[in-house]
C-alpha cells in the first residue's frame, strides 16, 4: 500500500513531522514501513512560457525555444516533438539537479546554446506505469494557469512523500486511507477526520433491477448517473492516484480508483447504455463460460467463479475485473456504478486459477465490510448527487461485541494498566467501550470489524498502541526446566545411530514426479490416492511423496554424474497417504549405499556395499531401539523395484515395518547406477513396539566360559531362530550368542545346513566349571531339538 503523505494529511495531520520521525513511529507499532520516498527530489525546476519556437537549423528532430523563466528569458534546445510556442512547461534552470542525480549545466547542441531543460514527467521522477497516456508523447505540457517562475515541483504536488506499508493479511483495514488515518491518529494520539457516510441507501426509482443468485454475494449497490461527461480527471487527483500508484485515466475511472483507494472498497463502472438488458444479474459461471476483460484478454471460467451479467451477457468477472464489452470510454453519457461484497475465499480461487491479480481483488480477498457501502455511497453522491440507487442484499453491519477484563490484558502483557489507561487506548484506537464493572468492559470495534473479533485481538491492539518496547522484559514466571519428549529423543538417537554406522544425513523434497511414486511402493499406486499440487512449478515437484528411496537414489546419480562413485546417505522424513483423507502423514527412516565403504589403499584393504552392509545397519539400529530384527523374503510381485534374490522384509515382533535389499538392476539404469543397497523403515510403527526397559548388570568379576555348539538343521530355517531358542532357555549364566558359520555340502545331508554358533556363559557368583557347562550344553541341544529339530553335526 503506497500512502500519499498529502492526502493522508487531509484526514490526520502529520505535515508537522519529518516523514522518517512518522515512519519510524508506524513501524514501532505495528505496520512496517518498507520504504520513504519523494514523489521527486528534483530541484531547481520551474515553471516557464515557451514565447517562440523555431525548427534547429542543422537537426530535423530538434526545436530552438525562448523560453521566458519570470526572471529572465534563455534559449533551449528541446528534442520533444510536442513543444510549442504559447506553452507552459516544467523547465529544469542551469544548476538544477533531476531525480537520478543528473545536473543540468550551459551547453551547445549542435551548434546552439542551450540554457536548460524543458521536462516530460518521467525527467521529474514519475513512473512510466502512472503516467497517463496523454503525457507519453514528450514534454509535460502545464495548464494556462500556470504561474510563470514558480517552483514547478510544488506546483505540480510532485514535492509529495509517499509511504510504502508493508501489510501482513490480517491488516485489511490499511488498503485504504481511512483505516491508515485512523492507525496513524492512534499512533500519534491524534484524531482522525471523522467519515461521511450516506445517512441511508434507499433505493429509488429507476429502469434498473438487481437480481443475487448465489450466496457468494451477499451485498450488491449499484447507482445510475445520467448525463455525465468523459473527460480527464483534475489535476489534484491526477498527482493524487499516481502517488498511490494509479494511472490516472478518466474522471469515471478515477473517481472509482480514489474512492477505492480512500474507503479499501473496490468499485466499478459500466457504461450503462452498452449493457444488453437492464436487469443486473449476479450469479456462478458455468464451467467453460468465457469473458473477454478489460486488458482484451479472453478468460475461460470455471464453474463457480463469480460473474456479473446483463441479460445473457457476462459483464464483468466479479471483485477482479469488468468486461471490454461494457467499459466507459470518451463516449459514455450514462453510468452504473458498482459496490458489493463477494466471498473472499472464492475471489482468491478465481484470480489464482486465472493468474490475474489486481488491486480489486487483493482487498477483496482479504475481505471488506459491509459498512463500507455508506461510505462509497456519499462519495458518488459528492460528485454526482443526482445519482440513484439500484441495490439487493444485507447492508446491515453485523455487530461485533467483546469483553475482556484488566486481568486478562495485563496477565498476558506483563502490564500494569488501569482503566484510565485501557480507556485512553480505546479511544485512540476509535473504538466504542463500555465499563461493565470495575475490571471488565465490553468493545465494540466499528472501524476494525473483520480482524478485531476476539480478546486476543484486542490484547494485541492494545499492545501495539501502548508499545512493544514499553513491555516490561521479565521473565515468565513458569517451570523452565526442558527436555526432549520420547520422539525427539527416539530421532536425536537415530541420526547418532546413522551417522556413527558411516552415513551422512541429507534432506530432499517432500514434492515428486508421477513416475517416481511408482518406484519402491507396494504394488501400483492409484493416483487418485496421491496428493497432487494444482499448480505445480514443473512436473518433477507435482506430487507428494510415498516412499524416500526415489530422491535418495537422485542424490546418488547426482554425485556419481560428479566423480563421486562412494556414497552412503540416510534420510529422516515424512511420506504422505491418500489424498481422500487429508494427505496423512508418516515418518519414515531410508538409506542408500553405494560403492566402497573402506578404501584403504596403503594396506591394500577394499571393501564393498553389499546386501549384509545395509542389513547390519538396519540390525544395529533396531537392536539400539532394544529390539530384534527378523528377515523374511517376499515375492518380486510385492516391491518389483528390489532385486528378488538380494532383498527381505524386516520385522520386529511379528510386525512388518520396512524392507532393505540391492536396487533391481532395471529399476538401476534409470538412474545410471550400477550396485545401489537401500533400506526404508517406518518410524511410526516402530515406535508402536513396547521395548524392554533398559536395565544394568555390573560386570562379573569371574571369567566366563566359551564353548561351540555344530547342530544341522533344515536349510530354509532361520539361523535367528536358533539364536533366540538359546537365548530364551539359557537363563541367567548365557550373555551372549553369535553364529559364526553355516556350511552345506560333504557331510551334511542334502536339504540340511550346518549352523556353528559361539556361546558366551558367565556367572556373577563364582566361576564356571565343567560340571556347570555340561548340563548347560545338554539342555541347549534338547530344547534346540525340541523346537527346531536340530541334531548335533558329529
Amino acid at each position: 500500500m503506497l500512502v500519499s503523505l498529502k492526502w493522508l494529511n487531509e484526514y490526520v495531520k502529520v505535515d508537522d513531522l519529518d516523514p522518517q520521525e512518522l515512519a519510524d513511529k508506524v513501524s514501532l507499532h505495528g505496520v512496517e514501513v518498507d520504504a520513504v520516498s519523494m514523489v521527486s527530489d528534483a530541484t531547481g525546476v520551474v515553471v516557464g512560457y515557451v514565447k517562440e519556437r523555431i525548427q534547429h537549423p542543422d537537426a530535423d528532430k530538434l526545436s530552438v525555444c525562448q523560453v521566458d523563466l519570470g526572471t529572465e528569458v534563455v534559449q533551449i534546445v528541446c528534442g520533444a516533438p510536442n513543444v510549442a510556442a504559447g506553452q507552459k512547461v516544467p523547465v529544469a534552470t542551469k544548476g538544477a539537479v533531476l531525480p537520478g542525480g543528473f545536473k543540468i549545466k550551459k551547453t551547445k547542441l549542435r551548434g546552439q546554446e542551450s540554457n536548460g531543460m524543458i521536462c516530460s514527467a518521467t525527467e521529474l521522477g514519475l513512473a512510466t506505469s502512472v503516467i497517463p497516456d496523454t503525457f507519453d508523447d514528450g514534454i509535460w505540457v502545464l495548464s494556462e494557469d500556470a504561474p510563470v517562475g514558480e517552483d514547478a515541483i510544488h506546483y505540480l504536488g510532485l514535492d509529495d512523500v509517499v509511504l510504502e506499508l508493508g501489510l501482513t493479511p490480517n491488516r485489511m483495514d490499511m488498503l485504504s486511507m481511512y483505516g491508515v488515518a485512523n492507525d496513524v491518529a492512534a499512533v500519534l494520539d491524534r484524531k482522525a477526520k471523522p467519515v461521511e457516510k450516506s445517512a441511508d441507501l434507499v433505493a429509488g426509482t429507476t429502469d434498473f433491477s438487481v437480481t443475487l443468485e448465489t450466496e457468494k454475494c451477499t451485498t450488491y449497490l449499484a447507482k445510475v448517473a445520467r448525463n455525465i461527461t468523459v473527460e480527464p480527471s483534475n489535476h489534484d487527483l491526477q498527482m493524487r492516484l499516481m502517488a498511490a500508484g494509479n494511472k490516472p485515466i478518466n474522471n469515471i475511472v478515477d473517481l472509482t480508483n480514489e474512492i477505492m483507494l480512500t474507503t479499501g472498497l473496490p468499485v466499478h463502472a459500466f457504461d450503462a447504455d452498452k449493457l444488453p438488458s437492464k436487469e443486473i444479474i449476479v450469479r456462478e459461471a458455468k464451467g467453460g463460460e468465457t469473458v473477454v476483460t478489460l486488458d482484451d484478454q479472453e478468460r475461460q471460467l470455471e464453474a463457480g467463479d463469480i460473474v456479473i451479467t446483463s441479460g445473457d451477457e457476462i459483464i464483468a468477472l466479479a471483485g477482479i475485473m469488468g468486461s471490454a464489452s461494457s467499459s466507459v470510454d470518451e463516449k459514455t453519457k450514462n453510468v452504473l456504478f458498482e459496490a458489493a461484497i463477494f466471498n473472499p475465499l472464492q475471489i482468491r480461487q478465481t484470480a489464482a486459477c486465472l493468474n490475474l491479480r489486481t488491486s480489486a481483488s487483493a482487498r477483496f480477498e482479504k475481505g471488506v465490510h459491509v459498512a463500507r457501502m455508506f461510505e462509497v455511497s456519499h462519495l458518488i453522491e459528492a460528485v454526482y448527487p443526482n445519482a440513484v440507487n439500484v441495490k439487493a442484499g444485507i447492508f446491515e453491519a453485523e455487530p461485533v461485541v467483546i469483553q475482556i477484563s484488566i486481568d486478562a490484558i495485563n496477565g498476558k502483557l506483563g502490564t500494569a494498566l488501569t482503566t484510565s489507561d485501557l480507556s485512553s487506548i480505546f479511544d485512540r484506537l476509535n473504538v466504542t467501550c463500555e465499563w461493565l464493572t470495575e475490571k471488565e468492559v465490553s468493545i465494540k470495534p466499528s472501524n476494525r470489524m473483520l480482524d478485531v473479533r476476539f480478546a486476543h485481538d484486542v490484547i494485541e491492539e492494545v499492545a501495539r498502541i501502548y508499545g512493544f518496547n514499553n513491555l516490561p522484559s521479565t521473565l515468565p514466571k513458569m517451570n523452565t526446566v526442558g527436555g526432549r519428549g520420547e520422539w525427539q529423543q527416539q530421532r536425536k538417537d537415530i541420526h547418532r545411530i546413522m551417522q556413527t554406522s558411516g552415513l551422512s544425513n541429507v534432506v530432499t523434497y517432500s514434492l515428486t514426479s508421477e513416475e517416481n511414486l511408482q518406484k519402491f511402493a507396494h504394488g501400483d499406486v492409484e493416483m487418485e490416492e496421491v496428493v497432487s499440487l494444482m499448480s505445480p512449478m514443473s512436473k518433477e515437484h507435482a506430487h507428494l511423496r510415498k516412499s524416500l528411496i526415489p530422491n535418495l537414489l537422485e542424490v546418488l546419480a547426482y554425485n556419481k554424474a560428479r566423480g563421486n562413485g562412494d556414497v552412503h546417505i540416510y534420510e529422516m522424513g515424512k511420506v504422505y497417504g491418500d489424498a481422500d483423507v487429508l494427505a496423512t502423514e508418516s515418518h519414515k527412516l531410508s538409506g542408500a549405499l553405494m560403492g566402497q565403504l573402506v578404501h584403504n589403499r596403503w594396506q591394500g584393504k577394499v571393501e564393498a556395499a553389499d546386501f549384509y552392509t545395509a542389513r547390519g545397519i538396519v540390525d544395529g539400529l533396531v537392536e539400539n531401539l532394544g529390539l530384534v530384527a527378523e528377515y523374511r523374503p517376499f515375492s518380486s510381485t510385492f516391491y518389483q523395484d528390489f532385486h528378488p534374490g538380494q532383498s527381505a522384509l524386516v520385522l520386529v515382533e511379528g510386525n512388518l515395518v520396512g524392507v532393505v535389499g540391492k536396487v533391481h538392476p532395471q529399476t538401476s539404469k534409470l538412474w545410471d547406477l550400477e550396485d545401489a543397497f537401500v533400506f526404508e523403515l517406518d518410524l511410526d510403527d516402530l515406535a508402536q513396539i513396547s521395548r524392554p526397559g533398559v536395565g544394568y548388570e555390573p560386570v562379573s568379576k569371574f571369567p566366563g566360559v566359551e564353548f561351540d555348539l555344530a547342530v544341522v538343521v533344515h536349510e530354509h530355517l532361520l539361523a535367528s531362530k536358533l539364536v533366540a531358542c538359546i537365548d530364551e532357555n539359557g537363563g541367567n549364566l548365557v550373555k551372549a550368542v553369535e553364529v559364526f558359520d553355516v556350511y552345506q555340502g560333504v557331510g551334511v545331508e542334502e536339504g540340511k545346513k550346518s549352523v556353528a554358533l559361539h556361546v558366551t556363559a558367565s556367572d556373577s557368583e563364582k566361576t564356571l566349571s565343567d560340571e556347570d557347562i555340561q548340563p548347560l550344553r545338554k539342555k541347549l541341544l534338547k530344547k534346540l531339538e525340541e523346537q527346531h529339530g536340530a541334531v548335533l553335526r558329529g
